[in-house]
């Protein structure tokens, strides 16, 4: 007996250029789909988004979670405090974070990346929400 069918999740217009940063900041984080894997040897949340940096302070981070970056435009500069090598990512360009990595992000101008991370949604766009196929108003 095969499992039924599932539909996907498509999101209409979940692009990068309707992220604005928070007044202030120079980084942001913009969650748009998080889901609860369905995997039987070991299910975990799955959640994808944008983030997005202008130049400014370094953004430290301490991972607890996994996460992937592929990096869209600009360029983003991540000092790994584990080897204290500063790598310098432009579009094309792939960085995995394990659990307990520690970096510093930065950029001398701007950078955007897409991410997926092992974690449930946390940092909602409000340009990002209600996208979905069949909610989205476009």
């Amino acid at each position: 007996m095969s499992a039924p069918l599932v539909p996907l999740t498509v999101i209409k217009g979940a692009g990068h250029e309707l992220i604005q940063l928070p007044k202030g900041e120079n980084a942001i984080t913009a969650d748009f789909h998080s889901t609860r894997t369905k995997t039987d040897s070991s299910p975990a949340h799955i959640t994808s988004g944008f983030y997005k940096i202008e130049a400014g302070p370094q953004r430290p981070a301490h991972y607890t979670y996994e996460e992937t970056k592929y990096i869209l435009a600009g360029q983003i500069d991540i000092l790994d405090e584990a080897t204290g090598i500063t790598h310098h990512l432009v579009p094309g360009d792939f960085a995995f974070f394990y659990v307990g990595s520690k970096v510093k992000f930065s950029t001398k101008s701007h950078g955007l990346a897409f991410y997926a991370v092992t974690r449930p949604f946390r940092s909602p766009h409000v340009n990002l929400l209600e996208r979905e196929d069949g909610k989205a108003k476009l």
